[in-house]
């Protein structure tokens, strides 16, 4: 959330906590920014003749009374905005409201898994960004930015200690979460290259918005159902979206037919290429036992992230 990342450089590894703090700062101070533009001045307080400044000044204060608006922080994503066309790589978010925590606690939305999409679309205030068309990193960053500042940033969880596998309870903070630190840059295309152990072929490939990940998992979903099948080919599906290119050939039905074929170190390899290159907050966490034991994890997120008392 480095206000000063350039376009087309890479985000520097820093402490959500303390970027959250510069926004505030610089972009927010101590006056809430109104969301929406100034309110048209009501009717009565324009008087039919001459001019009554004392009037419109009661009207003017008002309409533009600081608990009455809502404000918004400027939010930088993990990609910098490097894989868009439009180049963006900062968002404009409004703070979550009382309003908002009904979408959270519709349970149709929840159970459609729809409910944080929704969200997003009513918070996001850049004019061009479309929810759909952010890559999974850059929306994680900004629900990320949502429950923080909403609820705060302690989260409870249950943990399985390593040396037993039996979960304890602890409180994370969030705001030590930070992004991911990608070394490697795209080409102007926005595509990787790696080169497959086994098969020994340079594959090409982009990465996906949350959109398409979001399509193919309801197409994998789906197929599962139509044919009754005992598992989902929703990875497999993803791996080949992924796919832009094996060596020249780039006819989708040959790369579908590649991936289908594929040996499983060649899959893992190019999945692997997939997590290192894909900017997203690092969810890596160091936990504690209750005997003073820490362990590294990755952070799990549940249906009760955006619970206060969580």
């Amino acid at each position: 959330m480095d206000k000063n990342i350039e376009e087309g450089a890479a985000p520097q590894k820093e402490n959500i906590g303390d970027v959250l703090k510069k926004y505030k700062t610089e972009t927010t101070g101590t006056t809430p920014h109104p969301v929406e533009g100034m309110p048209p001045m009501p009717a009565a307080a324009i008087p039919s003749k001459g001019f009554n400044q004392e009037a419109i000044e009661k009207a003017m204060s008002q309409e533009t009374d600081p608990d009455l608006t809502t404000s918004y922080e400027l939010v930088g994503l993990p990609s910098g905005g490097r894989f868009y066309s439009h180049g963006i790589g900062q968002v404009s978010i409004e703070y979550m409201t009382s309003k908002d925590e009904d979408i959270l606690t519709t349970p149709s939305l929840i159970d459609s898994g729809k409910a944080l999409n929704i969200l997003l679309k009513r918070k996001i205030k850049t004019p061009g960004i479309k929810v759909e068309d952010l890559l999974e990193g850059d929306r994680n960053a900004l629900v990320l930015f949502l429950r923080t500042s909403s609820y705060g940033a302690d989260y409870t969880v249950n943990v399985p200690d390593p040396r037993s596998g039996i979960p304890f309870k602890t409180v994370v903070d969030l705001l030590r979460l930070q992004y991911k630190e990608v070394k490697e840059q795209p080409d102007d295309s926005g595509h990787f290259v790696v080169t497959l152990p086994m098969r020994k072929k340079q594959v090409k490939f982009r990465l996906l918005t949350s959109g398409e990940e979001n399509q193919i998992l309801k197409s994998a979903e789906a197929l599962k159902e139509l044919y009754q099948q005992e598992f989902s080919d929703y990875s497999t599906m993803k791996l080949k979206a992924h796919i832009v290119a094996i060596g020249d050939k780039t006819d989708r039905d040959y790369i579908s037919k590649f991936v289908d074929a594929m040996p499983a170190l060649d899959a893992y390899t190019i999945r692997r290429k997939l997590i290192n290159v894909s900017p997203d907050v690092d969810m890596t966490y160091e936990f504690m036992a209750k005997d003073g034991y820490k362990f590294v994890a990755s952070l799990s997120v549940g249906i009760d992230f955006f619970s206060p008392g969580t």
